[in-house]
């Protein structure tokens, strides 16, 4: 058996079949019949035989007939099955592959049996009603009826109910190692992996929805709103597309090698989900969707392919041309459906199915003439509903909210899988259920869940994520409440707020597109960035509330981000609309423990993690080094024509990972900084998402305009959990002043507090060090008593103390994707604790673009006074404006300025004068559960890695706080105070504000005289 399962027999080798030439995977495991039909041997009253006229892999199958129910075939061979995977790392496990083609749907099933020495072990049944291929991942333990045993030695298939049949069999493996969430049901086999929630995988469960109520019949008010969706949807799908030339076209579609077989079935080159490629991982060919890509086999590629025919077909004048482009979309549409991309269909596995669908529902919109006239429009529109998962909507929202996965790829092509459908009260009833599904996706979620946050965040993988956000924007949340607008089917007004408030939010954490690095999720490469076509297509729909055809707002926005000279700009020109002023302010962000501090044209962005948010998203080839991204980073995006994070210093080519401003890090050699990217239980992939077992991380904004940052920074111990550091951040107009206490370090590499990294356009641009310019490369220098540095771009920063160091150098490091080594040349400064660090501390000040005369002028003065920082508080006091922020890590008795106490842990910040104060408070802690850290630990004490979705706490909401603050006099509020009660306490005041959601709260007081 072992000599099977870990057989070295693995190599690419190439065929040749008709009209095509493609490489396949080889592996004596993977059974392949293109010599003969062994290992098989048929029982009575059966065949077998080797054909060309289907395959999936080769390019020729196995075709076995038979003539008398209970006929059989059998393979005898040790199948390999294993109880438990033998690789600990690993939550995988033991599965049957197979491939079997049906030239017509046969009444009757397949019987599957394991056996061990003539015993049956294990068994499973398959429906025959099918025609085409279809293939199947089934777990042995899980999926499988009976015991399975290691030592089985032989699969025996039987035909039950049906006499007579053709059918072919191709990729068979006995068993091999599958990520166990997901195997995916489907007619034939819908037992397997039946208990699973993931959205990608439920098609059967959504296909078995009881339709809602149908009208009897339907108005012409109905006809015309289902008529203007239809060709809204058919305009949006042509909208800017330009036909390939015929030549192109032709030559790919000759690449495919479509062909007719004589009994009328088509054959060609095999097409695969590239997910499919996931099968051959564990037996040692880890770069198998690469070959699928090379070989032009992708779903993807293939789906793209059929949208340029149907675009080209759209555009033909030329008759003859027009119907060459027919017949190939009509022979395409075969093949595809004939490789079992038909309804009731699931390959095996559909995880992640619709990054490569997306077109596979866009071109029948297009061709639908063309399908009908063809007699495939029944078959493809079925195809659409059942891989858009569309009998979803069917059922009323359980709960409000949906992954923003479904708003990217499942979105439109559910819409247009009932646009497809004939005008019949069914379709109006469809259209009605996805209309009601759609707006609940935007409604606002508690806890880690998806996607629209209170604060304008936007969910993916449990932690706010723009990335994510723009790639649902573009792939259907703005286009449907286009679509939908001013017909029945439109959504609510509360949910085009709530989309509307998300794409402003992104404005302003964004600058002038750049998502800042700690908001980049995987992909910390500088490029990530807001969609501008976002808000012009928004503005389109109107206003939510109904109010302005074009929502002059948004339009607005849309016209800052653009800068552009497109259709948009002149439609809204010629509506008087000009565009915003840059924002101006401070905002926290709760549900992503960060805030965004704007003026002019610059943005920072300070941001952390806690046990409720992770600090890094790292995958198997996708932010390999990035697991400092949020320990208390702070980022200038203020540079740059038009302002981006490449034009403000960040390159990922030769970034030192272990010097993200604002971050306090270990120094050790970049090799080491790798994630160890784990399978870490049956919840999670290969990822790593780790989380603090500290609750305190947010922020707070004071009068919308100034605002502050803390948080508890204590490493996962999967790294260095010996890091700890209490982190505040204070940002009062261009000024940001950083305070860190009560550092420890255990870890052998010295730790530092980066100051600044900067990639150098010029080796000659200075860095100006305690007013000396530094233009000589490479640069180095150790400042023991502190220093004032400016920055290649302007940027002054001020240490009062501590050991400075500051180069420009050319910095070697490694590609956060291919680990390939990278270099640029950068200026980097940052502040030394030392090796091993206990008690340890840092100040600094960042002055955004600073003068000459703020460098003399803070030179001489700091414009801030440091009134405590220790393990309890932070206190700072700022000159300019006399406002005093309070980063208190304990409760209890604070005694600075006029606040006396507080009853939790918490941020407060004071301001005014003159017989008033503005008092601005927060909560940081988001209390999806209380008391201790839910980490588990080992049997050294250290805490056990598990994943984000492991955690049962993931959907609780954010429970609320009553936070007592007691100031020093007798004050009442001035107007309203939802959220806050004041009350007299001796000769103080207690105010007690409910905090929810890491989120500000504020009220306005006046003196009692």
């Amino acid at each position: 058996m072992r000599k099977l399962l870990f057989l070295a027999a693995a190599s690419v080798w190439s065929l040749a079949a008709p009209a095509q030439s493609v490489r396949e995977v080889a592996d004596a495991r993977i059974l392949s019949f293109e010599e003969s039909a062994a290992p098989f041997t048929a029982s009575k009253g059966s065949s077998l035989s080797v054909s060309g006229d289907h395959y999936k892999h080769g390019a020729r199958s196995v075709r076995w007939q038979w003539s008398r129910e209970g006929a059989g075939v059998r393979i005898e061979s040790p199948v390999g099955y294993l109880s438990e995977n033998p690789n600990p790392k690993e939550t995988s496990v033991s599965t049957f592959v197979f491939w079997v083609y049906a030239p017509k749907a046969l009444t009757g099933k397949l019987h599957f049996e394991f056996r061990k020495a003539g015993r049956t072990c294990a068994w499973f049944d398959y429906g025959l009603e099918f025609s085409g291929w279809r293939g199947a991942w089934v777990a042995f333990d899980r999926d499988m009826q009976g015991r399975p045993e290691e030592g089985m030695d032989e699969l025996v298939i039987r035909a039950e109910g049906v006499k007579k049949g053709e059918l072919f069999f191709d990729h068979l493996i006995l068993s091999s190692f599958q990520d166990v969430r997901h195997h995916t049901a489907d007619f034939q086999a819908p037992f397997i992996n039946a208990a699973t929630t993931s959205h990608w995988l439920t098609l059967l469960r959504s296909w078995r929805n009881p339709m809602p109520a149908v009208p009897a019949v339907i108005s012409e008010a109905e006809r015309r709103d289902m008529a203007t969706v239809g060709q809204r949807l058919r305009e949006l799908l042509l909208e800017d597309k330009k036909p390939a030339a015929m030549n192109a076209l032709r030559k790919r579609f000759a690449g495919y090698g479509i062909t007719e077989n004589p009994d009328g079935t088509v054959k060609g080159k095999p097409i695969w989900f590239v997910r499919y490629a996931e099968t051959y991982i564990n037996l040692g060919h880890p770069a198998i969707g690469k070959l699928f890509n090379d070989n032009d086999q992708t779903l993807r590629k293939y789906n793209d392919f059929m949208f340029q025919v149907a675009v080209a077909h759209d555009a033909a004048a030329n008759a003859a041309e027009r119907a060459e482009l027919e017949r190939m979309y009509v022979l395409l549409t075969r093949h595809l459906l004939d490789q079992g991309f038909a309804a009731g269909s699931a390959l095996g596995t559909l995880h992640h199915l619709g990054y490569s669908m997306r077109n596979f529902y866009t071109a029948p919109v297009i061709m639908r003439d063309v399908l009908r006239r063809a007699g495939l429009e029944h078959d493809v529109q079925q195809a659409m509903e059942w891989f858009s998962g569309v009998g979803e909507v069917k059922l009323p929202p359980a709960e409000p909210g949906m992954d923003i996965d479904a708003f990217n790829t499942s979105l439109i092509g559910r819409l247009a899988s009932i646009v497809m459908l004939p005008d019949t009260p069914v379709k109006a009833a469809y259209l009605e259920a996805f209309s009601r599904w759609v707006d609940n996706g935007y409604k606002v979620t508690e806890g880690t869940g998806p996607c629209f946050k209170s604060d304008g965040t936007v969910f993916h993988h449990r932690r706010h994520y723009p990335a994510y956000a723009v790639d649902g924007f573009s792939g259907g949340a703005v286009n449907a409440v286009w679509l939908l607008s001013n017909t029945q089917f439109a959504v609510s007004a509360e949910s085009h707020e709530n989309l509307k408030r998300a794409l402003l939010e992104m404005r302003f954490y964004c600058n002038l597109r750049s998502f800042p690095l700690a908001l980049s999720g995987r992909h910390p490469d500088g490029k990530g960035a807001l969609i501008p076509w976002h808000y012009a297509r928004l503005a389109l729909a109107g206003s939510p509330d109904g109010r302005e055809a074009v929502d002059a707002e948004l339009a607005a926005a849309y016209l800052r981000v653009a800068k552009g000279k497109d259709a948009y700009t002149r439609l809204f020109a010629e509506k008087g609309i000009v565009p915003e002023p840059s924002p101006v302010g401070t905002r926290v962000y709760g549900y992503n423990a960060s805030v965004s501090h704007r003026r002019s044209d610059w943005l920072v962005t300070v941001a952390g993690h806690s046990r409720y948010l992770w600090a890094a998203e790292i995958y198997q080839g996708a932010n390999h080094y990035g697991r400092y991204l949020t320990h208390g980073s702070v980022q200038l995006l203020a540079d740059g024509d038009p302002v981006s994070a490449l034009g403000s210093g960040f390159r990922q080519e030769g970034w030192d990972w272990r010097h993200i401003p604002g971050t306090t890090a270990l120094e050790i050699p970049m090799e080491r900084m790798k994630a160890d990217i784990l399978n870490v239980d049956t919840c999670s992939g290969y990822e790593e998402m780790l989380l603090s077992d500290e609750a305190f991380a947010g922020g707070v904004s004071h009068r919308g305009r100034d605002g502050m940052f803390a948080m508890k920074l204590h490493e996962h111990d999967k790294y260095n959990g010996s890091l700890r550091a209490l982190k505040s951040v204070f940002l009062f107009d261009d000024r940001v002043v950083c305070l860190g206490s009560d550092i420890e370090n255990k870890a052998e590499g010295g730790l530092h507090t980066t100051l600044f990294q900067n990639f150098l356009e010029n080796e000659a641009d200075p860095v100006i060090v305690n007013g000396v310019a530094a233009t000589e490369f490479p640069y180095r220098a150790e400042l023991s008593g502190g220093a004032v540095l400016r920055d290649n771009l302007r940027n002054a920063y001020f240490v009062p103390q501590g050991r400075v160091h500051i180069q420009k150098t050319l910095q070697h490091s490694l590609d956060e994707e291919t680990d390939a080594p990278t270099e640029n040349n950068f200026a980097t400064a940052w502040i030394d604790h030392g090796g091993v660090v206990s008690g340890g501390g840092y100040e600094y000040m960042l002055v955004v673009h600073a003068s000459d005369d703020d460098v003399a002028r803070y030179g001489r003065e700091l414009p801030y006074e440091v009134l405590r920082r220790d393990a309890s508080a932070h206190i700072l006091r700022d000159r300019p404006s006399g406002i005093t922020g309070y980063a208190l890590f304990a409760a209890g008795k604070v005694g600075v300025g006029v606040l006396e106490s507080v009853s939790l842990p918490s941020l407060v910040m004071i301001g005014g004068g003159k017989g008033g104060l503005t008092v601005s408070v927060a909560d940081p802690d988001l209390r999806f559960y209380e008391g201790p850290s839910d980490e588990v630990f080992d049997a050294d004490g250290k805490r056990v890695e598990r994943s984000i979705y492991s955690r049962t706490w993931i959907d609780n909401p954010s429970e609320a706080s009553e936070l007592a603050v007691v100031i020093r006099g007798r004050w009442q509020p001035d107007g309203d105070t939802p959220g806050c009660r004041a009350e007299a306490e001796g000769e103080n005041t207690r105010l007690t504000f409910t905090c929810r959601e890491g989120a500000t709260r504020e009220v306005n007081l006046i003196e009692i005289r």
